[in-house]
């Protein structure tokens, strides 16, 4: 279950999903009502904390605890920028609870502060994301970066995964992601967009030097077909609703389509379906 705790957010990212024109009319659930939605949830389901950007509000901790005293073994997953965690007190008032099993997943585009900061659209938010990620692993928390692949950073992913293994010390995962096409996204088409087999070869030599270094890499979705078989094993599967994905008629013959993550449904009118060649 994931759930956006606010719509607000302290970035603008160009490659949001979300139209963020129209944050500033959506509201935010009550900490009562939130404290509901918690009690509901299956005990077989994780507690995704999304939004917009969580760490915002102001009861953001008081809700993370309220889930822990509820689900005690339950797994909890904060996706987030990792600016807010650059402050001076707030990692040290999140290890006052006991929140473990949590990770936090922070958003990383570059290792060069101008090309993150042209993507968030706030000067100085890599300094912050990156001093915040740095303060939650010194403090012992399971940390998943996570880098959206498109057209401004892909082709500087291998020095990118240089920077994180110099300086990210402890990460649980690296997870480099394809864009699906909503929101800002695709209002920022011709600014984002880049061919899923035209990244692939940047994609691949970054995960690889993660790999040498001992890092877990994960992609996600990267349909099979365009990727060297070799990383296949860091692709299989899906990891969003069907609902949102999509295979084309071609498909249909592939032997491991069954493995395959897909193609983003957003994707398609965009690039077409000649990049996708079935496995047989």
């Amino acid at each position: 279950m994931e759930w956006p705790l606010t719509f607000k957010c302290n970035n603008n990212c160009i490659s949001c999903i979300i139209d963020t024109r129209m944050t500033c009319w959506l509201g935010q659930q009550s900490k009562a009502k939130l404290f509901e939605i918690i009690d509901k949830i299956p005990e077989t389901e994780i507690f995704g904390v999304t939004g917009g950007e969580p760490t915002l509000r102001e009861d953001f901790v008081d809700i993370l605890a309220y889930a822990r005293k509820k689900h005690p073994n339950k797994f909890i997953f904060v996706v987030s920028n990792g600016r807010k965690f650059s402050g001076k007190d707030f990692v040290d008032k999140i290890s006052k609870h006991k929140l473990e099993p949590i990770r936090f997943g922070i958003a990383l585009y570059s290792h060069k502060p101008e090309v993150h900061d042209s993507i968030t659209q706030f000067k100085g938010s890599w300094n912050e994301t990156v001093n915040g990620i740095k303060k939650l692993l010194e403090k012992g928390f399971k940390v998943e970066l996570r880098i959206l692949v498109e057209k401004i950073n892909y082709k500087h992913l291998k020095k990118t995964a240089e920077f994180i293994v110099k300086n990210f010390k402890g990460l649980e995962r690296v997870v480099f992601i394809n864009l699906k096409y909503t929101g800002n996204a695709f209002i920022n088409r011709r600014k984002v967009f880049v061919r899923y087999s035209k990244a692939a070869p940047f994609v691949e030599k970054a995960a690889e030097t993660l790999l040498r270094a001992n890092f877990e890499v994960m992609l996600f979705h990267f349909p099979l077909c365009i990727m060297d078989k070799k990383y296949w094993h860091l692709a299989e599967g899906i990891t969003k609703q069907e609902t949102e994905l999509t295979l084309i008629e071609a498909c249909e013959i592939c032997k491991v389509k069954e493995k395959c993550p897909k193609i983003w449904k957003s994707y398609i009118p965009l690039a077409g379906e000649e990049e996708f060649n079935p496995i047989i």
